[in-house]
């Protein structure tokens, strides 16, 4: 047995249980088919009714899904009725099977039975026939495809309400008739018929003067407002009125009264909820999620109202649908799909037919309300997020009604209701510290085996399905996608192509709970529900990579956006789930899941004039911080820029392409940024493609690039490359600007250094010094002056002199705030006694105590800094001063560690060692025997950053 429901939210009872019909592409469809009244549908005209124009690629394909999904739910009886013809899709179902066929069928009987003189058997009938309204008819379906329909069926139903009440005036039921019939003129005042039966219900009620009183409205509202005068039934009942005409009294009536409702629908009695219809559980597998259910358990036993928040495809429907089928012992759950709902008063009727309420007389809201008001149990409310208002208002009225319910609710923004608890959906892990893969993973690894039974994936398989997971954020419906088309690409061909992720992505597999055909049109449906405003600003914001900072979104935001701060600007993209914010770190830091910024980038009306202002923000950024990378708030300043690396990148990408002088200017301000973040190859690579993507610079802008480079080329391990640079530098300017002078000077000194040319870096260090005295350079550049001779000295063995000079320059830095020099002056004072050491094993335990005290300080100073390369420099040093100490295997661990942290950030951890090379190397590497060094060296190149360090302390 098969029934069919369209006089409200869209049912299908089968076998006396109402059927789960899926996702809102499914019902659509069904509805549409229903609404052609078994006649066949084209392709094209189901795809543009059930998708509209989300309408996916290939409709036939995603057609055939559908039908499948609706052909399951119809059941044995019912799935050969849907058809496939040589003109489309057609559903055979006959009137008796439908409450429109049913309503239409008892409407015209009681018609005969009213004009055949049994009025009472009429009223029944017209009883019977309007309790089949349940809401909208076929409220699945847009406006326009089913206008002519709705008119004429409302219009059925208008004279079903009218005829009614005729046929209650008929058996004398003239009081309940006349409550009906006020409540009738109300809510279609240009309906005469309905007056004509009000009037002659008054008349019969003995209220002569109330009856000629609404006749007078009657008269004055269509001339107000039609300007027309009643029609002839009316005109004819005023004149029989004013003759006190006898038979307008009614006959007596024959039998008993039938038991009357008090207004024109069904019978008021108590309405319970029917059996709770099973949830349906999916039949794939849920992975994750543990914790969060443990938390929805525990959330929901303190509290009546808990809404899960998350972005699209975050699986919040999943996560409400396993909890709800696993908790059995706290009554009965109810699920209504709300994703189908599109205004705000069919709300109330889709959640009293998800709880059985077939029969809608009266207020749903209160209707629902003597339902549940007993009962204990809990209503999910899924997909919420379009219909705020209407939802929070009805959540508020069950919930001070009903004591016993529990409401869960699924949206993208909380429903702001007093007692709501928050309990927000995140991405699934990628990886995890304990287990190494996460659940995402180990999600796409289960769905792809799902079609290939006998498959183990490879270590290369399980790098691409993390590579994979990443790039899609860990979104459950993203990775189910992607699973899909694992068959056509293999997973390393689908993570090559996910530059592409909104359209190389499948169709959601059958029975899955996703009201949304694709990824995109989940995305569009969240970017849709933002004002207007909101949207403006969530486009501008594609161009960040890594996230972005609240100035960074003011500095990018829409010109006619100033109105409204860019703080409740975010806070409201963040409420609707489109942002994502890090609370945790200071400041707050926001970002757009890769799915977001791609369908962002995608419809940005200008692409062009966004990126161009995050680049513009890029240069401003760089611009600020690095003006203070040479005094006390040296610290937070690469902190900052290592933090917005990622946007850095894009920035200079950007640029190269279309101000290249402009990215030359950036990539060079960076030089020290790449030694402090530890991307040294990178930051010269850089460098060297902004330098050839300008030729024509001004030689400022070439100079500070090269003298750029000359840092990086240093800090990189190629002394002789930073040393050309630097000349280079030197030649370019010739009577140029001596401040650049002064960095040329300092970059070939350091070099020189390097190189082990004492002669020729103690001559260019002193030219460094003199100049610097002479033009009253600023004090951090005097420091470094100062520290550049002392080294060179000590190196050509002036060692008094020497370090005299690396102490004064030490002491320099410090006063003036220039950190980066005072650590570096630290690691030139640790070489030096650690050469003491190692020549003299009188006091080779003191020097190496004091080296390592000013190793601990020059640390403290470069992690201050976030100055990886430098650090690594000091950590060395450590490793060397350990044996000396009674600490040889952990220096043999920690060199080994440090080798293979500066081998992974492109550094070199050996500088200004030639001051102490031959006495302190060969100690180390015969501090242990060959099988111990070798099993130190082992654990070293295991060791973490955070532990290598520790090692050192």
């Amino acid at each position: 047995m098969l029934f069919c429901r369209v006089l409200g939210p869209l049912e299908v009872v089968v076998d006396g249980s109402v059927s789960e019909l899926g996702g809102p592409a499914p019902r659509r469809l069904l509805a549409a088919l229903l609404a052609a009244d078994g006649k066949p549908v084209a392709d094209a005209a189901l795809a543009e009714l059930v998708w509209g124009a989300d309408a996916p690629p290939v409709v036939s394909g995603a057609l055939q899904v559908n039908v499948s999904r609706l052909r399951s739910a119809l059941g044995a009886g019912g799935r050969e009725l849907l058809e496939r013809t040589g003109a489309g899709y057609r559903f055979r179902v006959e009137p008796e099977q439908t409450d429109v066929g049913r309503f239409a069928e008892l409407v015209a009987e009681g018609g005969r039975l009213f004009d055949g003189g049994d009025p009472a058997a009429a009223v029944r009938a017209y009883w019977e026939a309007l309790g089949l309204w349940r809401g909208e008819p076929w409220a699945e379906l847009p406006e326009p495809s089913v206008a002519g329909v709705r008119v004429r069926l409302n219009e059925l139903r208008a004279v079903a309400v009218e005829e009614l009440q005729a046929a209650r005036l008929a058996v004398g039921d003239t009081v309940g008739a006349v409550a009906a019939l006020g409540e009738a003129v109300t809510e279609a005042p240009f309906r005469e018929r309905r007056w004509e039966l009000l009037v002659l219900g008054l008349y019969r009620a003995g209220r002569q003067g109330h009856a000629l009183a609404e006749l007078r409205r009657v008269r004055e509202l269509l001339a107000d407002e039609l300007g027309v005068d009643p029609g002839p039934a009316l005109r004819t009942l005023e004149r029989r009125l004013l003759n006190q005409d006898p038979t307008l009294l009614a006959a007596p009536c024959p039998e008993p009264l039938p038991t009357a409702p008090a207004g024109p629908g069904p019978a008021a009695t108590p309405v319970e909820p029917r059996p709770a219809p099973a949830i349906t559980r999916p039949l794939s597998s849920f992975i994750g999620r543990h914790r969060e259910l443990e938390l929805l358990a525990g959330s929901l036993a303190r509290q009546r109202l808990v809404s899960l928040t998350g972005p699209a495809g975050v699986g919040k429907t999943r996560l409400a649908i396993e909890y709800a089928v696993t908790v059995t012992d706290r009554g009965p759950a109810w699920l209504a799909r709300l994703a189908d709902v599109s205004t705000p008063e069919a709300v109330p009727p889709a959640v009293a037919a998800a709880i059985g309420v077939a029969q809608l007389a009266g207020d749903p809201v209160e209707l629902i309300q003597g339902a549940l008001a007993g009962t204990p149990g809990l209503l999910v409310l899924d997909n919420c997020e379009h219909l705020v208002e209407p939802v929070a208002e009805l959540v508020i009225a069950l919930l001070a009604s009903c004591p016993g319910l529990r409401i869960l609710t699924t949206s993208r923004v909380s429903l702001g209701v007093d007692g709501e608890y928050l309990l927000p959906v995140a991405p699934l892990a990628v990886d995890t510290e304990t287990t190494g893969d996460g659940a995402a993973v180990r999600l796409l690894v289960d769905r792809v085996r799902a079609a290939r039974p006998d498959w183990t994936p490879s270590a290369e398989e399980l790098a691409s399905a993390r590579r994979i997971c990443t790039a899609l954020d860990g979104l459950p419906l993203a990775i189910e996608l992607a699973a899909s088309r694992e068959r056509a690409f293999g997973l390393a061909g689908l993570a090559d192509h996910l530059h592409d992720r909104l359209t190389v992505l499948g169709a959601p597999p059958r029975g899955s709970l996703t009201p949304h055909a694709t990824l995109r049109a989940a995305i569009r449906w969240s970017v849709a529900l933002l004002g207007a405003q909101d949207r403006a600003m969530l486009l501008r914001l594609w161009p960040f990579e890594g996230g972005f900072s609240w100035p960074a979104a003011e500095a990018v935001q829409p010109a006619d956006a100033a109105a409204q701060p860019v703080l409740a600007t975010l806070a409201s993209l963040v409420d609707r789930s489109v942002v994502m914010a890090d609370t945790g770190a200071t400041p707050a830091r926001y970002r757009l899941l890769e799915t977001v910024r791609a369908y962002c980038r995608e419809v940005d009306p200008d692409p062009a004039a966004t990126a161009a202002a995050h680049a513009a923000w890029v240069r401003g950024f760089v611009a600020d911080r690095v003006a203070l990378t040479t005094g006390s708030r040296a610290g937070d300043a690469y902190r900052a820029l290592a933090d917005e690396l990622p946007n850095l990148r894009a920035g200079i990408a950007h640029d190269l392409a279309h101000r290249p002088v402009d990215a030359l200017r950036t990539a060079a301000a960076l030089g020290r940024m790449w030694v402090t973040a530890g991307g040294l190859p990178e930051g010269a690579r850089l460098i060297r493609t902004a330098l050839e993507a300008a030729p024509d610079a001004e030689v400022t802008d070439r100079v500070d690039a090269l003298l750029s480079l000359s840092t990086v080329s240093f800090h990189a391990g190629d002394a002789t490359e930073a040393v050309g640079l630097a000349d280079r530098a030197i030649e370019l300017l010739a009577d140029g600007d001596q401040d650049q002078l002064l960095h040329a000077l300092m970059c070939r000194a350091a070099g020189l250094i390097q190189l082990g040319e004492a002669a020729a870096a103690v001559a260019t260090a002193g030219e460094l010094v003199a100049k610097a005295e002479r033009r009253a350079a600023p004090a951090w550049v005097r420091a470094s002056a100062r520290l550049s001779l002392g080294t060179a000295q000590l190196l050509q063995g002036r060692r008094a002199e020497g370090e005299a000079a690396v102490l004064a320059a030490r002491n320099a830095n410090a006063d003036c705030g220039h950190m980066w020099g005072k650590g570096t002056a630290e690691l030139v004072l640790a070489w030096c006694l650690l050469g003491d050491a190692g020549r003299d094993p009188a006091i080779a335990g003191r020097s190496a105590r004091t080296a390592l005290e000013y190793l601990n300080s020059a640390l403290d100073v470069f992690t201050e800094l976030h100055n990886v390369s430098d650090s690594l420099g000091v950590l060395y040093a450590g490793a060397h001063a350990l044996p000396f100490v009674d600490r040889a295997a952990d220096g043999v661990r920690l060199r080994a560690a440090v080798v293979q942290h500066a081998r992974r950030v492109g550094a070199d951890c050996r500088r200004y060692i030639d001051v102490a090379r031959d006495r302190v190397e060969p100690r180390l590497d015969a501090a242990l025997p060959p099988a111990e060094r070798a099993a130190a060296e082992r654990d070293g190149r295991a060791l973490g950053w955070t532990a290598t360090v520790e090692l050192l302390r």
